[in-house]
């Protein structure tokens, strides 16, 4: 067993990576032995780790000799050894070290001069103890190792990936038989057509390698999200021609450039891009198209994330619930699928060759800073193009250089791993608040809310301008929590009154005013209203709330979605709403409540699942 970090996701290293770690070594050595020695003409592997951005564990010859990483402060790839690594490259008399008598912390200034960005720290009887980095033009000592083991001992006979093929031989094709097999199982007890989800990566190559292999004849369903790299259009053009499939292709066109005035830079925890690029386009798609059923065979697999690891292996979307979605390689690792692929020379996308780690939208805040530096030295128009809009909302928000160079934009709320970049840049960031008002102000709802003030008979809160400006939007908003929530409204001199059997909430031009608003219910009311002037506020015209209604009662109007009186008060055209989601959950509560994490909230109101059934049997009696 190699000794990797869990999860052991580990992968071969392409082209790019073997130049990425020569480059690096040298780096740091001034000198190519530990290279050689170690990883040329050998099969390496890459097993990626926690790290502040990208960290993989470089392993060759049954051992991990060190770990390649992308230091986000000199914005270089570098190495460095590990204790195993250290210990060997001492023995072997491949690096500059220095001795040091008596004990060694971290953070010790070494005297010795060197020309190396990092040294080998040994004891005075000559067991290597940890590692010494250049800092400033000083030497400090920043790794300290425990008594260090002998390395497993192994061949040291080149290998190649010939070599590694023939040996894994067996157990490839144990997964194959497997996975066809359950594929085999799911198709007799499905007779839908099967279509396999293709997104340009390794993944669905894989699955729909093996779809083709079961069932003969698929199709394969492509979102283009508009923000695409080149290099998958090309691919998804060469899968298709090399399996003569044809491809049912969902568009989301520039919906994300047209709503970014809207949203702001989207984040880790402001996924407002995926539901408007990637649900919605693919939801309408099929509707149209796949509407009668079908068997949606997905690259998903068990190590990508801890919720995928828990996920079953045959289920339906919620929002696309007459899709019966599996995956063949839920249990199979990146080792499995690389050498999957390479057995049956598989036309993948040479982004990995790149030494890319991940494909889909380029400018995804899921991203590493890594990946960025990656996108820009390969496709520098389309990056100057994300930076552009980056520079526009970072003078909107009042936000240093650093908020661009370092990615802070990936995150809206205090994140944990947004605290350590700042750390580690030493940057101290202004209150949560101040970003969340400016993004409400320089965004094109403009209404913010200014103050909330709990009095003795409720709650009054106060927004930048009127919560409804006009006669048609009064007149959208009214109707719509009268027939969404059958509360009764009333509506003279400026004053609009909701009544909901718990509160009363009365809306005069740009104030709110709740009775009595004392438990989590009165509250979860007023906030559902909320959401409703924000819709009528600033539509997107996006067409979610539309799509997904069980009933078709919903009609998109310049003021926004207008609901009929045949609604049944389910709530999905809210939850389905990307301002109610995101502008509204993820900005606007915050500030109402003094809680960016308000949206975890166990009081928040979710749809009953029966009606994504009702989804289902619409689009299906509907469907031609």
């Amino acid at each position: 067993m190699l000794p990797l970090t869990e999860p052991g996701d580990c992968r071969p290293a392409h082209v790019n990576d073997y130049t990425r770690l020569a480059e690096a070594i040298e780096y740091e050595f001034n000198s190519q032995e530990i290279y050689n020695f170690f990883f040329r003409n050998r099969f390496v592997l890459l097993n990626k780790v926690p790290f502040i951005d990208l960290m993989y564990e470089v392993v060759s010859s049954g051992n991990v000799w060190g770990q390649i990483y992308y230091d986000i402060v000199v914005k270089k790839w570098r190495f460095r050894l590990t204790a195993y690594g250290a210990q060997v490259a001492y023995n072997n008399n491949l690096v500059d070290y220095v001795k040091i008598n008596g004990k060694i912390f971290k953070g010790s200034l070494i005297t010795k001069s060197t020309s190396s960005n990092q040294v080998i720290v040994v004891d005075d009887k000559g067991f290597v103890r940890g590692l010494a980095e250049k800092i400033n033009d000083k030497l400090i000592v920043t790794k300290v190792f425990r008594r260090v083991k002998p390395p497993v001992e192994t061949s040291w006979r080149r290998s190649d990936l010939g070599t590694v093929l023939k040996m894994n031989e067996n157990a490839l094709y144990s997964f194959e038989e497997k996975s066809m097999k359950f594929l085999e199982k799911i198709g007799s007890r499905y007779p839908y057509q099967p279509v396999v989800s293709y997104s340009g990566g390794k993944d669905s190559l894989v699955a729909l390698d093996l779809a083709v292999k079961t069932y003969g004849s698929v199709k394969m369903l492509f979102n283009d999200t508009g923000l695409e790299l080149p290099e998958t259009y090309r691919n998804v053009e060469e899968v298709s021609k090399h399996y003569s499939i044809d491809v049912i292709e969902a568009s989301a066109g520039d919906a994300f450039w047209k709503n970014i005035d809207f949203f702001g830079p989207p984040g880790k925890d402001y996924r407002w891009c995926c539901k408007l690029a990637k649900l919605i386009p693919i939801a309408r798609t099929c509707r149209l198209k796949l509407c009668r059923g079908a068997i949606n065979i997905v690259g998903q697999r068990a190590f990508e994330s801890i919720d995928r690891a828990k996920s079953p292996v045959l289920w339906r979307n919620r929002w696309i619930p007459y899709l019966t979605t599996t995956t063949p390689i839920q249990d199979w690792g990146q080792i499995v699928v690389w050498l999957y692929i390479f057995r049956y020379k598989l036309p993948f996308n040479k982004l990995y060759e790149e030494g890319f780690e991940r494909l889909g939208c380029y400018l995804c805040p899921s991203s590493y800073l890594a990946e960025y530096s990656e996108v820009s030295r390969k496709y520098p128009e389309l990056w100057m193009k994300w930076i552009g809009e980056l520079e526009e909302w970072r003078l909107k928000l009042n936000q240093p250089r650093e908020y661009i160079d370092y990615g802070l934009w990936r995150w809206v709320t205090p994140a944990i791993a947004k605290n350590r970049v700042m750390k580690k840049i030493r940057f101290t960031p202004n209150d949560w608040r101040i970003e969340y008002v400016s993004r409400l102000a320089k965004c094109k709802f403009e209404l913010t809310p200014l103050r909330v003030e709990k009095k003795s008979s409720g709650l009054e809160i106060e927004f930048s301008n009127d919560c409804l400006r006009n006669n048609e939007e009064i007149e959208v908003f009214v109707s719509n929590v009268k027939n969404m929530y059958n509360w009764r409204t009333s509506f003279s001199n400026e004053n609009i009154v909701v009544e909901t059997g718990r509160v009363e909430i009365h809306i005069n031009r740009n104030k709110i005013f709740v009775e009595p608003c004392i438990n989590s219910d009165e509250y979860e009311d007023l906030f559902d209203t909320i959401k409703v002037i924000y819709r009528v506020r600033g539509c997107t015209l996006c067409g979610s709330c539309s799509n997904w209604c069980p009933l078709q009662v919903v009609v998109l109007t310049k003021h926004g979605p207008k609901v009929c009186s045949k609604c049944v008060n389910c709530r999905i055209c809210l939850e389905a709403c990307p301002v109610a989601e995101n502008i509204v959950e993820k900005l606007v509560l915050p500030l109402l409540t003094g809680d960016p994490r308000v949206w975890k909230r166990r009081s928040r109101r979710r749809i009953d699942e029966n009606y994504f059934t009702l989804i289902q049997l619409n689009v299906m009696r509907n469907c031609k």
